[in-house]
């Protein structure tokens, strides 16, 4: 599948998919006359990638994800706790959320109840 394909596909622009690979998060293989290749297989990650990126990791580390995947299964601990790693970040991003939901929520309801009591007078 040529990178347009791929482009269309993923939404992402081809000019993203270049740097991704120039960075080693892709590694699409090359037709004989040099026209990137892509496959299912490359699909499947660069929805991984975006997936990873959504969570809000960050590039570097999505990079060295990437590194650690393609070196094989004897990398797996170091990504296991790569993951387990910022999943607890996201725990923690999601409380800090909680609360300032909670906060937002309060201040609602002290508007509401102003403007009740206002609109009661």
């Amino acid at each position: 599948m040529r990178i347009s394909e791929v482009s269309q596909i993923t939404g992402i622009p081809a000019s993203t998919l270049r740097y991704y690979e120039r960075r080693g998060i892709l590694e699409p293989s090359r037709s004989d006359v040099g026209d990137r290749d892509y496959t299912d297989h490359d699909i499947a990650w660069i929805r991984a990638v975006q997936r990873l990126l959504d969570t809000g990791m960050p590039l570097a580390q999505v990079q060295e994800y990437s590194q650690l995947r393609h070196e094989g299964d004897s990398t797996v601990p170091v990504r296991l706790a790569m993951l387990q790693s910022h999943r607890g970040e996201l725990e923690a991003r999601r409380r800090r959320l909680d609360e300032q939901l909670a906060f937002l929520d309060d201040k609602i309801d002290v508007y509401r109840t102003k403007l009740a009591s206002q609109s009661s007078h």
